[in-house]
């Protein structure tokens, strides 16, 4: 299994913005790579970005929710 979560790092406890769903006592093995403003921002457009095209669900495709409820 492998995931990505995003969180705080306070003294040498690391606070996630979600909550991860694992037993107490699960070993993980954790990478960190630390992120600026600008990155953070980069991210966010780009994810933007990729919804604004929509989501392709098969033979049509569906710009928004609304979409989907029209069939």
């Amino acid at each position: 299994m492998k995931k990505v979560y995003k969180g705080i790092i306070e003294d040498n406890i690391i606070r996630f913005e979600e909550k991860i769903g694992l037993p107490a006592g699960t070993q993980a093995l954790v990478t960190l790579k630390t992120i600026n403003k600008e990155e953070q921002e980069e991210i966010k457009n780009r994810q933007l970005n990729l919804l604004d095209k929509g989501f392709y669900l098969g033979k049509k495709l569906y710009l928004n929710r609304e979409d989907l409820y029209e069939r």
